[in-house]
């Protein structure tokens, strides 16, 4: 599988100039994208510091990846030829207010032509409706975003054609052309060219030939949105709405969607009195799907923090066995795939839901749920390059290099992890405006309670996980971690 990694930006609430879909096309595509495997950073409602630091972090690290995609919804503009793309706080009082205060597009073209990743995409749907300055109405007003010229290996895909304005959906979630964009962008094993050609002509009849997208390419080589990958294409037994159970709308008249419907409640008097009537239901007359679902909605119960939920969960060794058909458990199914996707069957990437993980994990190694742990590599396997361990590939386990320094009697100051020689320990953008980027903070843990905080970072079982240090280490040695990182692939 390739990797591929993607920044989204969705500018909507700019001052006097309003948008109403930046923030929903880039929330859709950005759920798109990663059950397309991308690896995606979502940013909405970006100003000028927050947009030139994302940027740049992202280009910077396209190295790491053989694709890097890059989509902009919110105000565009051009001044004598050269695209800038709006933050919320851009000042448009004047071209020169305006130039210092936006993102020039030029800049990102050339982080993308010294990267060494494979396949550049840039999908601009900006400008998108009339700046009104009359002190340089024409820059804006008559022009839109002007045309640019690819770098080797690069797709650019405008809303427009140059000097077209983008319209907005009026009263619809999505702006025309991303609307028409996530009807194709999943449309199986179609060149990347001829899915844009399918949404320019879907542009065109959605506008009344008032708006007609345009692209440039200097792709070399054959690219696919989707060649099967997607979350909820994965060859399993389960239908469509199992692995979209947010659109799942139980039957009160039998008793497992009476159950499925209190547990999607949220409600822990609900939820309690639901997971007590699991006993009653007999598993060789219902739909598997049910079954599965009902998986889904007792995990998502107990990491909720439901009590009875939480006690079947603490105890599945004991309550999984009445739920087994043959040498198969659709519940247990349900609870692992609720682990790894989200109700519209997208992979949660950096948001697995690991409550029960470890407990899951250690159940699977009984041989009586080797169908089970089928189940679990088959609906990783698609996203081997974006998580650290799967039981059928990593069998013997995964090991980490930690680099360490010696910061005193005892004491020593974590400076690198690594997996497989490549740096895995990356910082995250602080939550702290007055945190500048030289400042670096610390927390204490010993080595016995490093290994635990990396096996629970990246969701891999303790005795799976060895640790390999530069330095002689015991259990207690105390050992300084930074703050604000956290361990990605």
């Amino acid at each position: 599988m390739i990797k591929a990694k993607a920044l989204i930006i969705g500018n909507s609430n700019y001052s006097g100039n309003q948008l109403d879909n930046p923030i929903n096309d880039a929330t859709d595509i950005d759920e798109v994208l990663s059950r397309l495997g991308f690896k995606t950073t979502l940013i909405t409602d970006a100003d000028k510091i927050t947009q030139d630091k994302v940027i740049t972090e992202f280009a910077t690290s396209l190295d790491n990846f053989d694709i890097g995609l890059f989509y902009f919804a919110g105000h565009g503009f051009q001044i004598n030829n050269e695209n800038y793309l709006a933050a919320i706080d851009t000042d448009f009082n004047d071209e020169e207010h305006a130039k210092h205060t936006a993102f020039p597009l030029d800049i990102l073209l050339s982080y993308f032509g010294k990267s060494k990743n494979s396949t550049s995409i840039i999908i601009l749907d900006a400008c998108r409706e009339l700046l009104k300055k009359k002190a340089w109405y024409r820059s804006v007003e008559d022009s839109g975003l002007a045309p640019i010229f690819a770098p080797k290996g690069t797709l650019i895909a405008y809303a427009t054609s140059p000097g077209e304005k983008a319209l907005d959906g009026t009263g619809q979630r999505n702006g025309i052309y991303t609307n028409a964009l996530l009807q194709h962008i999943t449309v199986e094993n179609i060149p990347v060219e001829e899915m844009f050609k399918r949404v320019r002509n879907s542009v065109f009849a959605f506008s009344k030939g008032r708006q007609t997208s345009w692209e440039h390419t200097s792709l070399t080589g054959t690219f696919y949105f989707n060649s099967g990958q997607l979350a909820h294409s994965i060859t399993i037994e389960y239908s469509q709405l199992a692995i979209q159970d947010g659109l799942y709308v139980a039957n009160t008249s039998t008793l497992i969607d009476s159950i499925i419907k209190d547990l999607k409640s949220y409600n822990y008097y609900t939820q309690n009195p639901a997971i007590d009537k699991i006993s009653q239901i007999n598993v060789r007359t219902e739909d598997k799907n049910k079954l599965f679902i009902l998986g889904r909605n007792i995990l998502q119960a107990a990491c909720g923090n439901s009590a009875a939920a939480i006690q079947f969960m603490d105890n599945l060794a004991t309550n999984l066995p009445s739920l087994d058909i043959g040498h198969k458990n659709h519940v247990l199914n349900g609870i692992i795939y609720e682990t790894f996707f989200n109700s519209y069957g997208s992979f949660r990437q950096d948001e697995i839901k690991s409550c029960y993980l470890s407990a899951t994990y250690q159940l699977l190694e009984d041989k009586k749920y080797e169908e089970s742990l089928k189940f679990l590599n088959l609906v990783l396997e698609p996203y081997r390059d974006i998580i650290f361990y799967i039981p059928s590939i990593h069998q013997s386990g995964i090991s980490f290099d930690v680099e360490l320094q010696k910061a005193g009697e005892e004491k020593y100051l974590l400076k690198t992890i690594r997996y497989e020689g490549n740096e895995v320990l990356r910082k995250q953008e602080s939550n702290f405006s007055w945190e500048r980027d030289n400042d670096q903070t610390y927390f204490g843990v010993n080595f016995k309670g490093l290994k635990r905080l990396i096996s629970q970072e990246i969701n891999t079982p303790e005795n799976k996980l060895s640790i390999n240090t530069n330095l002689m280490l015991d259990d207690n040695s105390r050992i300084d971690y930074p703050d604000n990182h956290r361990i990605l692939k």
